[in-house]
């Protein structure tokens, strides 16, 4: 069945793009356009880019969102004093912030880790803070009753609790950190995805526009995949681990 609403999408969009060419394009122009951009503009090389930049910020993003949660989720003068500022950081929306940060940063590419991080650590920094809450209240009293504390509270037992609340916050932080890194070349033109985009934008090349999106979803949903795979892969073990 999913084989078949493929059939049927693509069917509907090579018709849709024989009445409107130069609104919808068609997968057949798209795939010739792929294949333009992987032998005469270095996609394979810009993807990589991308993805390298994009690795690099979401893994800063991570450790400091999961302990920036660990802090609010532990001590409630830290969530007091930090969440109303968090709150405000995640309901803004990112285009607002870019003049901010190139101001900071440059348009290189520390500008571009830095906006991953920003965009990114915010969205774990919640899903950290309730499996903390949530780890303590369930283990807290046996950890104390047994004399665990420290920082062997934190890996024995907060951090296997929280596990599956920071692998549901990965999966959508490393969504956000592609949309950061992509809005941050497509606005200060460097090299990558987000280049593309605004080259073929500044052409009206709609077979372009849609060849690039495609890229930039395929690549959206590899990650988001490797992410899922490997969050459950860790909760089922944090049983192990707790133990």
């Amino acid at each position: 069945m999913r084989a078949a609403g493929v059939v049927v999408a693509l069917v509907a969009w090579q018709v849709a793009g024989l009445v409107w060419p130069q609104v919808t394009s068609s997968p057949v122009r798209v795939a010739g356009e792929l294949a333009r951009l992987a032998v005469e503009g270095d996609l394979p090389g810009l993807v990589a880019g991308t993805v390298g930049t994009l690795l690099a910020g979401w893994a800063a993003a991570a450790v400091l969102g999961v302990a920036a949660g660990y802090v609010i989720g532990r001590y409630r003068t830290a969530a007091v004093a930090l969440e109303p500022y968090l709150v405000a950081l995640y309901s803004a929306p990112l285009i607002a912030l870019v003049p901010l940060m190139v101001v900071w940063f440059g348009i290189g590419e520390r500008f571009l880790v830095a906006t991953i991080v920003l965009a990114a650590g915010v969205m774990l920094v919640f899903p950290a803070a309730a499996g903390t809450r949530q780890a303590l209240h369930a283990y807290g009293e046996l950890a104390r009753a047994y004399g665990v504390g420290g920082r062997r509270l934190l890996t024995a037992v907060v951090l296997p609790g929280a596990l599956p609340h920071i692998a549901a916050g990965l999966r959508i932080s490393v969504q956000r950190a592609l949309m950061a890194v992509v809005v941050g070349q497509f606005l200060v033109g460097h090299p990558g995805i987000g280049t593309l985009l605004s080259d073929a934008r500044a052409r009206l090349d709609a077979d372009e526009v849609f060849a690039v999106a495609l890229v930039a979803l395929a690549v959206g949903a590899a990650l988001t995949g490797l992410v899922g795979l490997a969050g459950r892969r860790l909760s089922a073990g944090r049983a192990e681990v707790g133990a």
